[in-house]
């Protein structure tokens, strides 16, 4: 008989109720599961397959001819956070056969990187996007804006714009904060929140520590209930590591810091992961991205759903100036008659923030607005 106190004796924990992965959260109809099928959640996403989880467990499933054959699109095939209907018992090659994916209430998608034109798909169904940065240490950036140079002032407009287009609530989670002072964590806060003008009482900002623990049960709060909370920003910010604390175990690789003191970049899937037993919901850790361009096209989302919603709630100071332009197709750079100019000649509204704004338009400019006009 294993000694009882051996962990490799241990027992491994249950799987996740239907609840604690988000089911009770959806705001569109589940449909009715037949004899033979059942509701699970796409945990991972492979080169043709998925592994799944639900009530039972964990299992490997596949789309359907019927499925593969029907799809038109990257939007038609499952991606990390889906909720899919699966039979119950294995078709071929040991996998069971996803035969439906369901509306999806909220999807964060961004444009692929390549010369190519074409949408990725981050995460489906997330309540929110946990943007997590680092504080701004002493010496980088500028004394005015210590967060200029520094991963937490890095695009994170792209990121914002990215979760209210994508229907998800999106908050700032600064990590690492053990590294820095409470001066310079104040500065790196303080900095964001001017950056991100009109946004900023809208976007929460979270202090975190992945090292000591500091943070964790606010962050953890958000995926409470079933809720689904995707970590999202770039390498080495440490949203790994959070995940493993909230999980209690070691369920994403991490890698020691570089010689620097940085993180490394570890991760290389999406993936979601339960948290918090049956009280609490799911994170979706995903890899570091280089940059996050907000996909502008349909998301096959409700109507408000859109980048022009997203960039509305983004810019808001800006797209709300542009309504007194004298043209409605204003690029805001050398019209004369152009609201937005006046209001930074002013000093009503900053150069940084419609330069940032200037900046994402033309980055989605490929996607949908080929004249790299302002999207009003």
């Amino acid at each position: 008989m294993s000694d009882s106190t051996d962990p490799q004796a241990r027992e491994s924990p249950p799987p996740p109720t239907l609840a604690q992965l988000g089911l009770q959260r959806r705001t569109v109809p589940v449909p009715r599961v037949p004899n033979g099928y059942a509701l699970s959640r796409v945990a991972v996403e492979h080169r043709g397959a998925y592994e799944l989880v639900d009530g039972t467990g964990e299992v490997t499933g596949a789309l359907d001819a019927a499925g593969r054959r029907a799809a038109r699109s990257p939007f038609d095939y499952p991606t990390v956070g889906d909720w899919v209907v699966r039979s119950t018992d294995p078709r071929s090659g040991r996998r069971v056969a996803i035969t439906d994916v369901l509306d999806r209430t909220s999807l964060l998608c961004r444009r692929a990187a390549g010369p190519r034109t074409r949408p990725q798909l981050v995460a489906a169904n997330a309540d929110t996007l946990a943007v997590v940065t680092t504080p701004a240490p002493s010496g980088s950036g500028s004394a005015a804006d210590p967060a200029a140079s520094h991963p937490a002032g890095h695009r994170i407009e792209w990121y914002l714009t990215a979760a209210f287009s994508g229907g998800a609530r999106p908050v700032i989670v600064v990590n690492k904060i053990d590294t820095v002072s409470d001066v310079e964590y104040e500065a790196t806060v303080d900095a964001l929140r001017r950056r991100l003008g009109s946004a900023a009482a809208a976007v929460p900002i979270l202090a975190t520590s992945a090292l000591d623990g500091h943070g964790l049960d606010s962050l953890g709060a958000l995926a409470g209930d079933g809720g689904t909370v995707a970590l999202s920003g770039p390498s080495g910010v440490g949203k790994s590591s959070l995940v493993n604390r909230l999980a209690g175990a070691e369920v994403m690789p991490v890698a020691p810091l570089s010689p620097d003191g940085r993180g490394r970049h570890t991760t290389v899937r999406r993936q979601l992961v339960p948290v918090g037993g049956p009280d609490g919901g799911t994170f979706v850790d995903t890899p570091g991205l280089q940059d996050l361009i907000p996909w502008s096209g349909d998301l096959g989302l409700p109507a408000w759903a859109t980048v022009l919603d997203g960039l509305a709630q983004t810019f808001g100071d800006v797209t709300a100036l542009a309504q007194h332009c004298r043209f409605a197709d204003c690029s805001h750079t050398v019209e004369p008659g152009c609201a937005v100019i006046a209001a930074v000649q002013s000093g009503e509204l900053a150069a940084q923030r419609l330069s940032t704004y200037l900046e994402l338009v033309a980055d989605m400019a490929g996607d949908r607005f080929g004249d790299r006009s302002s999207p009003r």
